[in-house]
């Protein structure tokens, strides 16, 4: 494997700390990075990546409505609420850690795929793929609510050679394409080759930085505010906007991540809303009236610089916090766009979260967002970010953890991405481990936000037992990877594991208020348990797993009904007893 390339490889194995060989990192990594260029939010490669014997293919993702999903019931979660036009795509991998594009490999992947999307296949086929199946089945029992009536599917053939590029190879993924669109099972097929170069590329898109130099047309610079160095309302023609800001000049596509600070993703072309505004663009009585009609975009960044003689404003890290429907549909409508269309842009430099998080909720609060999403503008998740920083600073660095606030807000920090708990996995932890619900924890994941609303983050609940619950998951997680004490074999009943760990770390089974004062104490006893040098907490966790052998091995289902939470209670109540 060429030395750069090998070098992305230890990273992503050094953020999620997984130990594998070569060729399954190289796997892992590179279905990180096809993934990654249509999904925003955090994941564990792990969790698309096959098994090693099944049929050509080495990664599944499945993605409905912005959502990466991984269970045939997170997919009928989606399709149950009333959201109609999802857009759904499916991506499979083959890769290979040889220097070459081989014909015969390629063709073998195509038989892999169509035997796939038979829909009944015949090659071997692991649980994943099995899982891939059913949610796939489950999509098509939806299509009324798919966009476009059918989903999208993006295929990748990675190795770690270079790609010269072959009127016979063109022609194996010509074949492939071919093949898949015959299927008639989706909307648009895409079939690609990723080289070293290609997967680099990808690579540092992911970890880098994001500039810009905007030309405006006319700007006005807003009086002093506090913790906001500079701020400016602009005009800006909208062909520069797009140009400057939103297109990526690797791959000409939208840059996604520019929106990751906003509340609410693209909602598609067809809404009432965007499709005004498209109405607008291409009227050409109207479009000169764009910047007056439209309600404008804000862009927040850390560094702002204004070139005040040559008109020019420097963005570093910037995000567009309101404003990505226009953003969007400008983008799609980019051929309509001409020196007379402009758009009024709000330029505000700072990097103060309270204000950052100020600025986002006045700028979306007139627009229909699920209140969930507001979620990590509460006091108390501030809080709750500020208590995981206070116990950074006392643990050592082996025991930190980081509660992402806000969506990617760590991007830029060189954290171990299995160190990173964003607002929906800590929300899980918690539920699991204290509002005693590991069967709700284990549903689809925007559930719990639905389920558990008026108990998560309550003003007086204690910061600590957040803590107590994600660094249970750390340490659970650690041994999951490691396979230590046949730890994996619990993955799917981790929700379970970290609620039987703080009853045993108690000594007796009872149930504590997040908000009285022994809930302080009971989260320390946890944490003391957890942050042991003689890693104390390794015979509490294989205690959890003798008490979940009790019980009859469940399957996915039967581990999201409270019915088996209740049956392992009582396993762990006798447990309890004889201990005593």
């Amino acid at each position: 494997m060429h030395i750069i390339l090998k070098k992305y490889v230890e990273q992503l194995s050094n953020s999620f700390e997984i130990e594998e060989t070569e060729d399954k990192l190289f796997e892992i990594f590179c279905n990180y990075c096809v993934v990654s260029k249509s999904f925003l939010g955090r994941f564990d490669p792990r969790n698309i990546t096959t098994a090693d014997d099944d049929a050509s293919i080495d990664g599944i993702a499945i993605l409905i409505d912005g959502e990466l999903i991984l269970t045939a019931d997170d997919a009928k979660e989606i399709f149950d609420t009333h959201k109609t036009n999802l857009e759904t795509k499916i991506i499979l991998t083959q890769v290979k850690s040889g220097e070459k594009f081989e014909k015969n490999e390629i063709s073998n992947f195509n038989l892999g795929l169509l035997d796939f999307f038979s829909l009944d296949p015949k090659l071997p086929n692991g649980e994943h793929n099995k899982e891939a199946l059913e949610i796939i089945h489950v999509i098509l029992n939806n299509l009324k609510k798919v966009k476009n009536k059918l989903p999208d599917v993006e295929i990748y053939y990675c190795t770690s050679g270079s790609y010269s590029e072959s009127r016979e190879l063109n022609a194996c993924f010509q074949i492939i394409k071919r093949s898949v669109t015959e299927t008639e099972l989706f909307n648009n097929v895409l079939v690609e080759p990723l080289d070293r170069k290609d997967l680099g590329k990808i690579w540092n898109s992911i970890n880098q930085t994001n500039e810009a130099k905007l030309k405006v047309i006319e700007y006005f610079g807003m009086p002093p505010m506090p913790n906001i160095k500079q701020s400016y309302i602009t005009l800006v023609n909208a062909k520069e906007f797009v140009d400057k800001v939103l297109r990526d000049s690797t791959t000409g596509q939208i840059k996604h991540e520019v929106f990751e600070e906003n509340i609410r993703a693209f909602l598609g072309s067809n809404t009432p809303v965007n499709a005004k505004i498209s109405e607008t663009l291409q009227d050409n009585e109207k479009k000169d009236l764009f910047s007056v009609l439209n309600n404008g975009i804000t862009i927040i960044t850390p560094e702002l610089t204004l070139t005040p003689n040559s008109k020019e404003i420097d963005l570093i890290n910037y995000q567009i916090i309101n404003g990505c429907q226009t953003s969007n549909t400008l983008f799609d409508n980019y051929d309509a766009l001409d020196d007379k269309i402009n758009v009024v842009i709000k330029c505000v430099e700072t990097s103060d979260e309270n204000n950052i998080s100020d600025i986002i909720s006045a700028t979306n609060s007139q627009t229909n967002i699920n209140e969930e999403a507001f979620f990590s503008l509460k006091e108390k998740t501030k809080l709750v970010q500020k208590y995981f920083e206070i116990e950074n600073a006392k643990n050592s660095i082996d025991n930190h953890i980081y509660f992402e606030r806000r969506e990617n807000e760590f991007k830029i920090k060189e954290y171990q991405q299995s160190r990173i708990f964003d607002i929906k996995t800590l929300c899980r932890c918690y539920n699991a481990m204290i509002l005693n619900q590991p069967y709700n924890s284990a549903r689809y994941v925007a559930k719990i936000f639905e389920i558990q609303k008026e108990n998560l983050f309550r003003d007086n609940d204690q910061e600590a037992l957040y803590f107590a619950s994600a660094m249970c998951m750390y340490k659970l997680n650690n041994l999951i990877n490691s396979r230590k004490f046949n730890a994996n074999k619990y993955s799917l009943l981790k929700w379970n594991v970290i609620n039987i760990y703080k009853h045993l770390v108690a000594g007796k089974y009872e149930d504590i208020k997040p908000n009285s004062n022994k809930a302080s104490k009971y989260a320390s006893s946890i944490i003391e348990s957890l942050l042991s040098e003689k890693k104390s907490y390794e015979k509490i966790f294989q205690e959890c797993f003798k008490i979940i052998d009790k019980l009859e091995t469940p399957t996915r289902d039967v581990i999201k009904r409270p019915k088996y939470t209740t049956e392992l209670n009582a396993e762990l109540e006798k447990h309890l007893r004889k201990k005593q």
